[in-house]
């Protein structure tokens, strides 16, 4: 995607085999393409496939866009062949070509309903935001008798200010996903998704961290429960690369696909029946000029991680009340340990897991005596296992407490949780956080704005957390990052994960075990002066919860 990317948010034959990554596939280029870009296709039925290309033919009026001298992009269709290759290439009927830039369509299974990427032109007026510039939108139309594209209509979360386009439908057609840079997402576009209903469309969502990232993620196709997008990411193969992700059961996260090269791969479609397919890549290899379309064969499917999930609440063996504040602790067969949390007020936990491993799950509360389950996962994927933990009545309450002030100006004695082996008086260095958490005592982290990069300050106060680790070397610390409210919930949880795991990996390199410390980011859950998005808080409130603390798990 050589030279579209700023604006589109948007040998004759060569065989590849990939086999690194996820799935395997063998791929050809196709005789349509040419020395210009082509690229973004759709299936329309089994046997036709839609396409942009630059437009060709007689000119009326200068219709050359100027970041590439190319023509502005049309649709074309061409024929699908039983071997994948297409023929027949021409442009689409009726009024679906502008005068400017058409692309990324996806059809409903009848085949009677399009949607569609063009620049945001509609009833002969262009629209532009405040700076002056075109971004795309998203329009519907719907195809008569004569293969004609009639009716055409926008989109309602079309905007002027930014960008809506390349839709692709779910398999059942309820579920309309695109890509857009609105207001309040993750990266510089992300992917949404918005219900399909008899009254027309819901409100937008977007599709969270576990799809989107920081850079641009773009290009969505459903595939029964499998989403395909492509992102510029770090960590990929080349300037764009394919991915795919489930979109229901229990997630590992994006797989990279084999099919990725060192140049621009995007626009990853496949047919669910016959598992051929098409994606467009600039790759050297092959080509014939600029963004050139692939058909390709899938020869093994992608593997996801088969993962499982467990959970449970804890509860008093004898009175079976819940008990909240709980420590709940997963490790692996040999007793490392792999996650931790405290359990709210509904003392519930729940952990991913992996099939096929055994565990031990391990559930602890001051004032009762710990208990331990030992389990083995099956191999099947996506299955939830109950394992509700209930602790017997032990040694050690009453020690420590926290005075809370209730709703009604009344006091109340609350007793506190304190990690195992930790002294009954607290040396300096360690301090009480607040009711059931202790933890280490430096000054705060902060980091700059929208960055996850340890300051000089922040390096300074970690390696008194070093320090402290290596003066008691049974010590288990938690990192853990936290922000204030004013940005997305979604983005503010991905921002305060990178910090932590940023956090995680500068301690360890100062050579700590890496099974004495966790990381984990909670963005905006813990918010610990009221200063959620109902407050009007001063900028020192909200720093207040830009903080990082290290919570001690274990002495």
């Amino acid at each position: 995607m050589r030279k579209y990317l700023a604006t589109i948010l948007l040998l004759s034959v060569v065989c590849l085999y990939a086999q690194d990554g996820g799935g395997k596939y063998t791929i050809q280029n196709l005789e349509i393409n040419t020395e210009q870009s082509e690229f973004g296709t759709a299936f329309h039925g089994t046997d036709k496939l839609v396409f942009a290309a630059p437009r060709r033919g007689f000119r009326v009026i200068r219709d050359v866009w100027e970041p590439n001298g190319q023509r502005f992009l049309d649709l074309y269709e061409g024929d699908i062949s039983e071997d994948g290759t297409v023929t027949n290439k021409r442009k689409l009927k009726g009024q679906v070509n502008s005068r400017y830039h058409e692309a990324s369509v996806t059809f409903s299974k009848d085949g009677q309903t399009v949607y569609f990427t063009r620049d945001n032109y509609y009833n002969k007026k262009l629209g532009k935001d405040k700076l002056g510039h075109t971004n795309l939108a998203m329009f519907k139309a719907s195809v008569n008798k004569k293969g004609e594209w009639i009716n055409i209509i926008p989109m309602p979360f079309n905007n002027v200010e930014y960008g809506v386009g390349h839709p692709t439908l779910s398999s059942d057609g309820k579920t309309l996903y695109f890509t857009s840079d609105m207001p309040g997402g993750i990266g510089e576009t992300d992917i949404y998704k918005v219900e399909v209903n008899e009254s027309g469309f819901g409100n937008p969502v977007n599709l969270g961290p576990e799809v989107n990232s920081i850079a641009k993620d773009w290009f969505p196709f459903v595939d029964e429960d499998i989403l395909y997008f492509s992102s510029t990411r770090s960590g990929g193969k080349g300037g764009i690369d394919i991915y795919a992700t489930k979109l229901n059961g229990y997630n590992s996260g994006p797989v990279s696909l084999s099919i990725n090269s060192a140049g621009d791969d995007f626009a990853f479609i496949i047919n669910s029946e016959t598992r051929r397919g098409y994606f467009t890549s600039n790759r050297e290899e092959g080509s014939k000029g600029d963004d050139d379309i692939y058909s390709f064969t899938e020869d093994e499917p992608i593997e996801f991680k088969c993962l499982q999930l467990v959970t449970g609440d804890v509860r008093d063996l004898n009175s079976t009340s819940l008990l909240p504040g709980s420590e709940v602790i997963l490790r692996d067969k040999e007793g490392n340990l792999l996650e931790t949390i405290i359990v709210k007020d509904d003392a519930t936990f729940s952990f991913e897991i992996a099939c096929e491993t055994e565990y031990k799950l391990e559930g602890k509360k001051f004032g009762f005596s710990p208990k331990s389950i030992g389990f083995t996962t099956s191999n099947e994927v996506d299955k939830e296992l109950s394992m509700p933990i209930l602790l017997g009545a032990g040694s050690g309450a009453g020690n420590n407490v926290t005075y809370v002030t209730n709703a009604d100006g009344t006091t109340s004695i609350v007793e506190d949780k304190k990690p195992e082996g930790l002294p009954d008086v607290l040396p300096d260095e360690i301090v009480k956080l607040r009711q059931d958490t202790f933890g280490v005592n430096v000054d705060p982290i902060y980091f700059d704005l929208n960055s996850s990069y340890l300051s000089k300050q922040a390096k300074t106060e970690l390696q008194k957390v070093v320090d402290l680790m290596n003066k008691y070397p049974k010590m288990i610390i938690e990192a853990a990052s936290h922000t204030d409210s004013r940005a997305p919930s979604g983005y503010n949880m991905w921002l305060s994960g990178n910090r932590a795991k940023r956090t995680v990996e500068y301690i360890i390199n100062r050579g700590i075990d890496s099974r004495r410390i966790t990381g984990k980011g909670y963005g905006e859950t813990q918010i610990i002066n009221g200063c959620d998005d109902s407050k009007n808080c001063t900028d020192a409130q909200h720093q207040q919860n830009r903080r990082s603390e290290f919570v001690i798990i274990r002495m």
